[in-house]
């Protein structure tokens, strides 16, 4: 290229400009169906009663209830559902959905496919959270192409109804760029532990399921991939009746996104594509690398909030309280949070670390917690309060919270096990366990909130325990302040870090080997 060809200038200059989120393309928190028939979902539908600790671990009575659209309307609002408005001087009406978003963004949808249900006929619906309603797609009962799609999964083969849970990228890479991939699965993460909570409040079977073609599903839901593509399918409840055979389906209406502008970003193209299963043998392969999960040492749980009570009053946490959490809580939260999950693919790739700050009975210090024991292992005694929230990308969060969860992977085990989309894998089960670490900690008059990271510096703060593994996500927990805003922080560590990326010297002082990482 001569000198004379002023593009390349031009190109350059122009992809390193710093600049605000460009609110211009912000898409539509909703994705809607213009001009279709909607069903709407009972605006009197009950709130499940079940106390929420051990509804979070599964420990509810035996699932075999029916399924009718009073139990549907309940899955459905209880996990993705508007919860509750409010108007904000400075922001105007803000929604607030049943389980925690990354950004407030709401990257997922969620669709129905099912046969006839008492109050709903069969077909494919998708549920309009700002509505309480239901869409039809389609009229039918496909859902033996469903059951198809995943090698003939026996669950969703029998069950009444399966949630299909699907992503709208752009939501979250609107604001997070690449790193919003990841986001995708914490949200879908946090929405499937509210559902399958609400399940188990209902005496309903739900599980996991992640290993289908994706193409066969999303054509089934009529997605444009590019833009919207299937996540994980939760068949919920259990029924005798064999759905029909594959059915011919006619073209779907895609529906509205309102994504007219946005970047593409070609590592979580490349990647959501390399993670995709082709063919029925791939999804069979899939399954046959299920892991098994540790058995779990479950601690009594102590009383917890009705769990449609949790939810409705959840939010995430803006500010903590330095008081210690109370005596019990945090080994209730552990004990719920990391019940085993139930998935097609076995489930257990979840390790989670620990920074406790302030709690009663329990010393300051970083731990592993054993579910196989229920219990915490010391790794090191301690006050790290300015490591907490250094950790967690500077924010006073991780230094006020009573305890910084950390959910870790040992990525290179579950890649060679289950291939890329394992790593969807793992990013989801850290979601749930966060989503179940939001719900337990309110249903106790706790407070709660996700964060994002220094990836790298976690994996050496923990180590060597931690040594090879990979931080998913991470969920601060403690009391909320009686001012549950915001407010400005920068850590000793952060302060030390600059001065010598600036050129200061560590000699004379002790600087943790961490800190490099």
């Amino acid at each position: 290229m001569p000198n004379s060809d002023t593009s390349a200038a031009r190109s350059f200059h122009d992809s390193t400009k710093l600049s605000y989120i460009s609110l211009s393309t912000k898409p539509p928190l909703y994705k809607s169906y213009p001009g279709l028939p909607t069903v709407a979902l009972p605006e009197d539908m009950p709130s499940p009663q079940a106390p929420t600790l051990p509804a979070v671990a599964g420990e509810t009575s035996s699932p075999g209830n029916p399924l009718d659209l009073s139990a549907l309307a309940q899955l459905l609002h209880y996990s993705a559902g508007l919860i509750r408005r409010s108007f904000l001087r400075s922001a105007g009406e803000v929604h607030y959905r049943a389980a925690a978003s990354a950004g407030a963004l709401y990257p997922i949808e969620l669709y129905v496919v099912c046969g006839d249900l008492p109050g709903l006929d069969a077909g494919i619906y998708h549920y309009s959270s700002a509505d309480n309603a239901l869409t039809l797609l389609c009229s039918g009962d496909f859902r033996g192409n469903l059951s198809d799609s995943a090698a003939g999964h026996d669950g969703i083969a029998s069950a009444p109804a399966t949630i299909v849970c699907t992503c709208v990228f752009w939501r979250s890479a609107w604001k997070y760029r690449e790193r919003g991939y990841r986001y995708c699965y914490w949200d879908n993460g946090t929405i499937l532990a509210n559902l399958a909570a609400t399940a188990n409040a209902l005496g309903l079977h739900a599980e996991v399921v992640a290993g289908f073609v994706d193409g066969e599903v999303d054509g089934l839901l009529g997605l444009e991939s590019g833009s919207e593509a299937s996540f994980f399918l939760v068949p919920v409840g259990k029924g005798d009746a064999a759905p029909s055979a594959s059915a011919s389906v006619p073209a779907i209406d895609p529906g509205v996104l309102g994504v007219e502008r946005r970047t593409e970003y070609p590592e979580t193209r490349a990647l959501h594509a390399n993670s995709c299963l082709g063919d029925a043998a791939e999804v069979r392969d899939w399954c046959k690398a299920a892991p098994t999960q540790p058995a779990q040492n479950a601690a009594d749980l102590p009383e917890s909030a009705p769990l449609g009570e949790t939810v409705a009053h959840r939010g995430s946490t803006r500010r903590f309280a330095r008081n210690p959490m109370p005596a019990g809580r945090l080994e209730a939260l552990l004990s719920a949070s990391t019940a085993p999950i139930l998935t097609d693919y076995g489930g257990g790739l979840i390790d989670t670390y620990l920074i406790v700050n302030a709690a009663e009975g329990i010393a300051p210090g970083s731990y592993y917690y054993s579910p196989g024991r229920g219990a915490l292992e010391p790794l090191q005694e301690g006050e790290f309060r300015e490591e907490a929230g250094h950790l967690c990308f500077e924010q006073a969060l991780g230094a006020d919270a009573s305890a910084v969860a950390f959910f870790m992977a040992d990525l290179d085990s579950i890649l060679s096990r289950l291939g890329n989309r394992g790593y969807r894998a793992a990013q989801l089960e850290a979601g749930i366990i966060g989503g179940r670490m939001y719900l337990s900690s309110h249903a106790m008059g706790l407070g709660a909130t996700g964060m994002t990271f220094f990836d790298d510096a976690v994996t050496a703060f923990f180590s060597p325990h931690a040594a090879g593994k990979s931080l998913m996500f991470l969920v601060g927990l403690g009391l909320t302040h009686e001012r549950n805003q915001v407010h400005p922080f920068r850590s000793r560590i952060g302060m030390l870090k600059d001065s010598l990326a600036r050129g200061a010297g560590a000699q004379g002082r002790s600087v943790p080997e961490w800190l490099y990482a």
